[in-house]
């Protein structure tokens, strides 16, 4: 790995006052190696947080956003954790969840209109799911719905629904039997033509395949096997970024930090090596796909003795990947937000357009006293 030296340094606060520069000197050397300044290992960067300073190289480029705590009115879904948000034209959509630990809440397709601000339940028709199910996820194409796993407390489980939003008609698409192996927790993602889904826990065991559903041939296709480097793993951020489906961090028996991406057209994995204000270990963290950027919010930092059971250690901080440089950046507190969220993990998120900008919405989640939260938050992007 190269070494490259750093001839010039700042540190900056929460608050955003800026030490003198730190410039080359004779005898001192500050040196880049692999994104790390040297004697700066591991944590280093949430150390620096806590203590109000960031480490930045001039040249560093911020997505410039803000947090904003969207106001609800209407039928919600309330107080849960683990389910699933999609957006389709001005209507938010919520299915599945938690409130008390492994026991899912109920079988409802909730809608937010963005226009009134006001929840409701859809109406519903067609094969409408049978079980009431937790850490199942939703994606959206158009106009249609895709909702894939998730179990109930016996650990049965969903098959592939899809739900098209302008009839309230459910489809049945894949039994559990006919298609990928049945899990939860697990992490989708789509692109114009296909549905991805990667990872999660089964019956037995974690997973670390990736599976795609073609919406016009109607069709499963097993993706390549990626390789040693990628451990099964639940609660991954999984996101398709210019034609790549970008796999973010996860638990596989302990947080991981590690970045991979699927190329479909050659059918191949690439590990990746970021560097930059990188976010700890961590999983089941909100995130979104903006333009050539992965935004990451909050998640697990460790999990709890009691495993699903308990709260385990949650984390804040919103943080972008730019999956062109490698380069993480954190985003939140330079502006002083008046509504940033707190500490959370297992919450419902997808990227979302509301009020014109285009942002990472999430709803609910985990608190760090094993609670569950009900408000719905929205980090708009201003520029890039």
């Amino acid at each position: 790995m190269t070494s490259e030296m750093i001839t010039f340094l700042s540190i900056k606060t929460f608050k955003g006052k800026t030490s003198h520069p730190i410039e080359k000197r004779p005898g001192v050397k500050f040196v880049l190696h692999g994104g790390k300044i040297i004697g700066f290992h591991g944590r280093s960067t949430d150390v620096l947080h806590s203590l109000g300073a960031y480490v930045s190289l001039s040249s560093t480029t911020k997505l410039l956003g803000k947090w904003i705590k969207v106001e609800q009115k209407g039928e919600g879904p309330g107080l849960r954790c683990s389910h699933g948000i999609a957006q389709v034209g001005n209507k938010i959509y919520s299915f599945g969840g938690e409130f008390t630990p492994n026991q899912p809440i109920d079988k409802h397709l909730y809608v937010f209109d963005l226009e009134t601000r006001t929840w409701s339940i859809s109406p519903a028709t067609g094969d409408v799911p049978h079980l009431s199910c937790l850490g199942v996820r939703m994606v959206s194409v158009g106009s249609t719905l895709y909702v894939f796993g998730g179990r109930d407390a016996s650990r049965q489980y969903n098959g592939f629904y899809s739900f098209d939003t302008t009839t309230n008609e459910w489809k049945l698409l894949t039994p559990v039997e006919e298609g990928p192996t049945p899990r939860s927790f697990h992490s989708m993602a789509a692109d114009e033509e296909n549905v991805y889904v990667f990872g999660g826990v089964s019956a037995t065991a974690r997973l670390n395949t990736l599976d795609s559903y073609n919406i016009v041939g109607k069709k499963w296709f097993h993706c390549s096997t990626p390789g040693d480097s990628l451990t099964a793993r639940g609660g991954a951020g999984l996101e398709v970024v210019q034609g790549k489906v970008w796999v973010v961090y996860g638990f596989n028996g302990c947080e991981v930090d590690d970045v991979h991406y699927y190329d479909p057209v050659q059918d191949k994995w690439t590990q990746v090596e970021t560097f930059g204000v990188r976010p700890s270990e961590r999983s089941v963290f909100a995130s979104a796909a903006l333009g050539k950027h992965i935004v990451i919010f909050g998640g697990e930092i460790a999990m709890d003795p009691l495993a699903h059971v308990g709260p385990g250690q949650l984390t804040d901080g919103t943080f972008a990947l730019d999956t062109e440089t490698l380069q993480w950046e954190r985003l939140d507190k330079f502006g002083g937000e008046e509504e940033t969220p707190s500490s959370r993990g297992w919450t419902a998120s997808t990227t979302a357009t509301i009020d014109g900008k285009k942002g990472l919405v999430m709803h609910g989640g985990k608190a760090p006293t094993n609670d569950r939260f009900d408000d719905l938050f929205f980090y708009g992007i201003d520029s890039a």
